[in-house]
């Protein structure tokens, strides 16, 4: 009798298979007990340093993503970071970074504070796992670490709330902190429902193979492994801290 062959993947396969893991990111239970820890202004300021140094190396590994990718990606990943980097855009925003220490301002955190921010030690492992992947991975996988982190934070793919908006909403809720006041988290519920869409503009220019799909789904999963660890990770600093 014969084997019955494995169904080749295509682009159309990848996308779902990208879709259903972006979702799945919220049911794991890294995302459930982030979202579950009570608030306080303290631990929202743990948060929010650790946050500012991962936004930080979301630059990074982008920047090495573009250094290896062909011309058009380039093209299409300086269009994404000049809004991260530069601010601007449609909606006439500050750079992300400058977003970020705004939002801290909130809080009580100054701009000396996210500038002297030190990574703890499960942070500074995510940070490098996420450019030893961004590094040394063909330009495909490389370039869907990165893009993973922008399907799973779009609320044109997910079935619920980004994770800005969940973080935002429970800031609001039990801090009373307006969204207003939370300039990057308010920014990122829209952003990234446009910055989402850059994975697949490049899977269908570039994914032609199966294998090709297989790197991009690859790395992907892999970034989605390490964003799991680092979101608990989060929720066990914001634990340790007395409520």
């Amino acid at each position: 009798m014969a084997t019955a062959r494995r169904s080749r993947l295509t682009v159309d396969d990848l996308e779902a298979e990208l879709f259903t893991l972006a979702n799945a990111q919220h049911e794991s239970r890294a995302y459930e007990r982030l979202f579950s820890v009570p608030l306080t202004v303290d631990r929202v300021r743990a948060h929010h340093l650790q946050k500012a140094i991962w936004t930080l190396n979301r630059r990074d590994c982008w920047a090495y993503a573009q250094a290896q990718a062909p011309f058009a990606v380039k093209q299409l990943i300086w269009e994404h970071e000049q809004e991260e980097l530069v601010g601007g855009g449609d909606r006439n925003v500050d750079n992300h970074s400058a977003l970020g220490i705004q939002e801290g301002e909130a809080l009580g955190l100054t701009r000396e504070d996210f500038e002297g921010a030190q990574p703890t030690d499960t942070t500074l492992t995510c940070i490098k796992a996420w450019i030893l992947l961004a590094k040394e991975s063909p330009w495909l996988k490389s370039f869907a670490a990165s893009a993973a982190l922008e399907l799973s934070n779009s609320e044109a793919i997910l079935d619920g709330k980004s994770a800005s908006r969940r973080m935002a909403e429970r800031v609001r809720d039990q801090l009373g902190i307006g969204l207003e006041r939370q300039q990057s988290l308010k920014e990122h519920m829209v952003a990234d429902v446009e910055h989402a869409s850059i994975m697949m503009k490049v899977a269908r220019l570039f994914a032609h193979t199966e294998h090709e799909c297989q790197q991009m789904l690859d790395g992907a999963r892999e970034s989605w492994a390490i964003d799991r660890v680092f979101r608990e990770h989060l929720a066990d600093l914001m634990e340790a801290i007395p409520e």
